[in-house]
């Protein structure tokens, strides 16, 4: 049993509550109806978005990722899930549903007016800052510490490079150190010295990215991991079915301008190189037949004369002469067969004559 004055109390408090949850929904109410709106237009204007996880992202790093992002032209802004999905509702975007999963935990929403998803989400990619070691923290890649000054006066903290196994020398009012030294290796588990020294030291190791989640235009949602595109490894790739394609094109004789002429170019190194193995003479082919029927008459010549005296002086090809010849002989076949690379404008037409 409350006493009176306690009773009275707890009473005045609760009407006090009563009046005034009121008033904070409303004004709770009126906020996200604001901020769907200002989402609304910000999607109006925006050619495609980014959704990144904002789950376990310092804030120091936040703040800098996000001044290079607009730096960049682009607006970044965190936006409940709820708020984002009733503005795009509201909007009548396609598919964005299927985004609700993603949005449970705080998210960011990177927008872009100008840029494509794959091209905004390798631009978000590309953006990243660094952050402290903390103790107990497993490194992905190799800990550094560079030689030179270290502002640090000598003293104690000469035993603290020792221990760390770092190579270091008093000179002057502070320690430098002697030679560039790694003190963790990927894997390696930082200690709370390493640690303490890193941060003494101004060595930020680890970096900082965001972690994106997927992203959106025009209805198509695609995953984060299938954003960033290898731009030069998509054009290698092009660039070899292209030349396989050409090849194709040549071999079965697709009748193209550009193919034709390849085919063309192909089938007279094969008819030349036939000509000669047969011994058919032509204006065309002529020097070379005499120079492989000398060249064989020589080598005819001095198997007689291991058995028999000739009485001549017999000039023996030389290996190396007879190997350059089959070397010119397999340069051309392999001209005929298109083996050299083309340029890309033939590959483009080429490609266009075959798949229109």
């Amino acid at each position: 049993m409350m006493r009176g004055r306690t009773r009275r109390l707890y009473e005045k408090a609760l009407e006090e509550m009563s009046r005034k949850r009121p008033e904070r929904f409303r004004r709770n109410v009126e906020a996200k109806k604001e901020m769907a709106s200002e989402v609304k237009k910000i999607l109006e204007g925006s050619r495609s978005f980014v959704i990144a996880s904002a789950v376990g992202l310092p804030g120091q790093q936040f703040l800098e990722i996000k001044k290079k992002l607009e730096s960049q032209g682009l607006m970044i802004r965190m936006i409940k899930g709820s708020v984002f999905l009733k503005a795009a509702s509201e909007l009548g975007l396609r598919g964005v549903d299927k985004l609700e999963p993603m949005l449970s935990n705080p998210s960011l929403f990177i927008f872009s007016d100008r840029h494509n998803v794959f091209e905004l989400g390798s631009l978000i990619k590309s953006i990243k800052t660094y952050r402290k070691a903390k103790p107990g923290e497993k490194t992905d890649a190799e800990i550094v510490i560079p030689a030179g000054p270290t502002g640090i006066p000598p003293g104690p903290m000469i035993s603290v490079f020792g221990r760390l196994k770092i190579p270091v020398q008093p000179r002057g009012s502070e320690i430098h150190v002697i030679r560039d030294t790694v003190v963790a290796k990927p894997g390696q588990e930082i200690s709370p010295e390493l640690a303490s020294l890193l941060n003494k030291l101004g060595i930020t190791p680890f970096i900082v990215r965001l972690n994106v989640l997927a992203g959106y235009e025009n209805g198509i949602i695609v995953p984060g991991e299938s954003l960033v595109l290898d731009i030069e490894g998509t054009r290698e790739m092009l660039r070899e079915a292209a030349t396989r394609a050409m090849g194709l094109a040549v071999e079965i004789v697709v009748p193209d301008r550009y193919v034709l002429e390849a085919a063309i170019r192909r089938a007279y190194m094969r008819a030349s190189t036939l000509t000669i193995e047969l011994g058919i003479v032509t204006p065309e082919n002529a020097p070379e037949i005499l120079r492989r029927a000398y060249a064989r008459a020589l080598r005819v010549a001095a198997e007689i004369q291991k058995l028999v005296d000739l009485g001549v002086k017999i000039e023996t090809p030389k290996p190396h002469e007879e190997k350059k010849e089959e070397k010119r002989e397999e340069e051309k076949e392999e001209a005929g067969e298109e083996k050299k690379e083309v340029s890309e404008e033939e590959l483009e037409q080429g490609l266009s004559a075959l798949f229109g």
